[in-house]
């Protein structure tokens, strides 16, 4: 692709981005715009031209979320489905934790380039949420991954994503106890069933829709053959109960929790911090 081409193919994918109007500014915000200087480089368009050549996109609209390493847009897909397009940035990545993640995964080389680790990093994240949906693991359904971008499901209605938990009001929820219970459910399914631990398991990291929870950011999970993985495991029991703990009394002990996940003891060296 040349540079006219790459101008072109520019202004074709971002001519969604326009300035918003004052109706939908809810979604299509101004600070929004400050993630497409480090996500939309040459090759990241180049991918997502050929997603559209592939019908798996139809339109790319605006973007939803920003992060450390990645932006989720909202599109279309080629079946006309409302989906979540997720750019990790190959050159702006603030995310300087990946060894600890993927020391022992044998799914994976160890990439040379940042661009092979981008791409290697969207792979793991789509082989874990299709890993995680198939042992029925609330999480959006994968659609594909092309080098540094997967495509999966979109959780909320018409372009407004659904909140982060950390943003719903609990006591607005009516089964908080119900809620707690689903999602420590999931962290067993997704450790007894998937073999993975999510590694980061959080509000930060669960949409909450229409009474119903929806994990995400699977990158880092981990598989069981990995040396840290009941540690980071441990941790994330620990920050589901201390969400909740802010209102519900009598919640499990996280050592319980553990040894109901893994069938094993807590080992003190989990207990340390990470």
């Amino acid at each position: 692709m040349g540079d006219e081409d790459f101008e072109e193919a520019f202004d074709e994918i971002t001519d969604e981005f326009r300035e918003p109007t004052k109706a939908d500014r809810r979604v299509k915000g101004i600070e929004d715009f400050k993630a497409w200087e480090g996500v939309f480089d040459k090759k990241t368009l180049e991918t997502l031209e050929d997603l559209l050549v592939r019908g798996v996109l139809k339109e790319i609209k605006w973007v939803v979320s920003t992060g450390k390493e990645a932006d989720v847009f909202y599109g279309i897909s080629g079946r006309e489905e409302e989906v979540a397009i997720k750019i990790y940035r190959i050159h702006t990545s603030k995310f300087r934790r990946i060894q600890d993640y993927v020391a022992g995964d044998r799914r994976f080389g160890r990439a040379r380039s940042a661009i092979k680790q981008k791409w290697n990093w969207a792979k793991r994240e789509f082989k874990n949420l299709k890993r995680a949906y198939s042992a029925g693991v609330s999480v959006p359904r994968p659609i594909t991954v092309h080098r540094n971008i997967v495509v999966m499901e979109f959780i909320g209605d018409n372009g407004t994503p659904a909140p982060l938990l950390k943003d719903v009001d609990l006591e607005e929820i009516k089964d908080p106890r119900g809620l707690f219970d689903a999602i420590i459910s999931d962290m067993e399914k997704l450790y007894k069933k998937a073999r993975l631990v999510h590694a980061d398991f959080s509000p930060f990291n669960i949409l909450y829709w229409n009474g119903k929870h929806y994990v995400i950011d699977l990158a880092q999970g981990m598989t069981l053959e990995q040396d840290l993985v009941h540690k980071f495991l441990y941790r994330d029991i620990n920050n589901i109960i201390s969400f909740f703990s802010a209102i519900l009394d009598d919640l499990p002990d996280p050592d319980d929790i553990f040894k109901r996940i893994t069938g094993m003891e807590v080992d003190p060296y989990y207990k340390l911090s990470i």
